[in-house]
């Protein structure tokens, strides 16, 4: 006898492809309306590629979230992840993508954003994706070959000397946080050709767009907030991150040099001003040319979470050694030892205001390699960085011109 026609009704089965399909329909719907994905080519292959094959183990449901999920660690320190998909979106858009094209990417990962740019760059184009870790790339491939992108080039290497028996390349993406550019990522790159990296931008940290143009300059057409893991290998970067003795955790360029004067001043009584709740972008400014800026938070548990941080400047002046901190949560500023980092914080306020409060969006990024920099910045209200392989003017062309 058949079952009655309304208990057929009632049972569905969904098998784990229509499960997988239905949340990732889902996360691209989310992306496209927060703006993350602009174009038809990003959504397309977001909505192709599927996610949780490169992440084995891991629940669907999460595979499909929008967020990051750590896959390798080193010393209980996670040193590899898949990026969160809104970031993932992003950078593709960042780098414009066009069928044809040759891709490079360093830091394969779990391989889901190379799959992305084969997808992006289709059969006429090629994806080569590197990682220094051998492991890591080697699970990169077997997923990828998988996946059904066999034709993604994956190599155990060092991403700073890029891949220069597969050069020249339209396009150059980092998927690790760095402090510099490599000579080797911009010597690969055609001339207009584009490089997106997460750069470290002194307090700053942005995944910016660069443009490669006559004689090796790479000027920015586009820069949004992000936070990466370090890249590691040649190209690498101090954290700049050190545990103070009183158990607060301290960010900053001389973090480690500052460190024990900083916990000093902090064991004193501040002197407290009232301060208008500052800007979210305030904090990215200041640590643009300030070598004293500083971050300042505590960890809960083994969770790496900034929940109650304070910023601001620490200056060794006339008066001694200072310290002022800004609470994110509080409209207060905390004044410790002698004057001068209060000075400095108001006269850098002053300019930011100045500028009319440019947001990191608006940024201007020219990188020059080293030694073909002009003298001075093009504008006064330009900030200047030195690394060790180029120099960055950090400008802000819709303020005024201040000095």
């Amino acid at each position: 006898m058949e079952p009655p026609a309304q208990d057929t009704e009632r049972v569905e089965i969904i098998e784990p492809g229509a499960e997988a399909e239905g949340l990732r329909a889902s996360l691209i719907e989310r992306l496209s309306a927060h703006g993350a994905i602009r174009s038809a080519a990003v959504e397309r292959a977001m909505l192709t590629v599927p996610r949780h094959l490169f992440l084995p183990g891991v629940p669907l449901t999460q595979a499909y979230a929008d967020v990051a999920i750590p896959t390798h660690w080193e010393r209980s320190v996670a040193v590899s992840s898949a990026s969160q998909p809104t970031m993932v979106a992003i950078m593709l858009e960042q780098l414009d993508l066009q069928p044809g094209m040759r891709a490079l990417e360093i830091g394969a990962g779990t391989g889901y954003n190379a799959a992305l740019l084969a997808e992006m760059v289709g059969p006429e184009g090629s994806v080569t994706t590197l990682d220094i870790d051998p492991v890591i790339a080697e699970e990169a491939r077997a997923r990828l070959w998988s996946a059904g992108y066999e034709r993604v080039r994956v190599l155990a290497a060092d991403g700073a000397e890029g891949a220069s028996d597969f050069a020249p390349y339209d396009r150059v993406v980092l998927t690790a946080g760095a402090a510099d550019i490599s000579p080797a990522w911009a010597a690969q790159l055609v001339e207009g050709g584009l490089l997106v990296a997460p750069l470290r931008l002194g307090g700053a940290e942005a995944s910016v767009a660069l443009r490669k143009e006559e004689g090796g300059v790479l000027r920015s057409v586009s820069l949004t907030p992000c936070g990466f893991m370090r890249l590691r290998g040649a190209e690498s970067a101090p954290e700049h991150v050190v545990t103070l003795s009183n158990g607060w955790r301290l960010a900053g360029e001389r973090a480690g040099e500052i460190g024990p004067e900083v916990a000093r001043l902090l064991e004193m009584w501040p002197r407290r001003r009232f301060w208008a709740r500052p800007s979210p972008f305030l904090p990215l400014y200041l640590g643009l040319d300030n070598t004293g800026f500083v971050y300042l938070w505590k960890e809960t548990g083994h969770e790496r979470r900034r929940p109650h941080g304070r910023f601001g400047l620490y200056v060794e002046g006339l008066d001694g050694p200072s310290l002022a901190l800004l609470a994110n949560v509080l409209p207060m500023l905390l004044i410790f030892g002698g004057s001068a980092a209060d000075r400095t914080l108001e006269a850098e306020v002053a300019r930011w205001r100045a500028l009319d409060f440019p947001s990191l969006e608006m940024w201007q990024v020219t990188a020059y390699p080293r030694g073909s920099e002009p003298p001075e910045p093009v504008s006064p209200a330009n900030v200047r960085i030195q690394r060790r392989h180029y120099v960055f003017d950090v400008g802000f062309p819709d303020g005024p011109q201040v000095g």
